[in-house]
């Protein structure tokens, strides 16, 4: 799995749209969040952590946002840190509106009366 940058990251989805269009490698493009601090541990590192951890609940640390996309067997990843949080979210978002197209509507079924 790649980690990009975050307008690398755009690109890349739009990307993925595309061939999702082409119908190459699958037919869907997953997009998943999670809220991230990002702090590798290590078995000793975790026994300290848990101990830090305790002492650490009430501070006012910044987390990031892990964000990954998939098609078929390409994956990308990127992070997306606190204060680019709008600029990203508002791209995806015109990024995911424009290749919806593909989309069919639903057929409403009419009820029938009874009487």
């Amino acid at each position: 799995m790649a980690v990009l940058e975050v307008n690398r990251f755009l690109t890349e989805l739009a990307g993925l749209y595309e061939k999702c269009k082409e119908g190459t490698a699958g037919k869907a493009v997953t997009l998943t969040m999670k809220r991230s601090d990002l702090k590798p541990r290590t078995r000793r590192a975790k026994a300290k952590a848990k101990v830090e951890d305790k002492d650490m609940e009430n501070s006012d640390d910044e987390y990031s946002c892990l964000v990954r996309a998939k098609h078929g067997k390409r994956k990308i990843s990127t992070v997306v840190s606190a204060k680019d949080h709008l600029y990203f979210l508002n791209a995806c978002n015109t990024i995911c509106k424009a290749h919806m197209d593909a989309l069919k509507r639903r057929d409403k079924k009419k009820k029938k009366k009874k009487k």
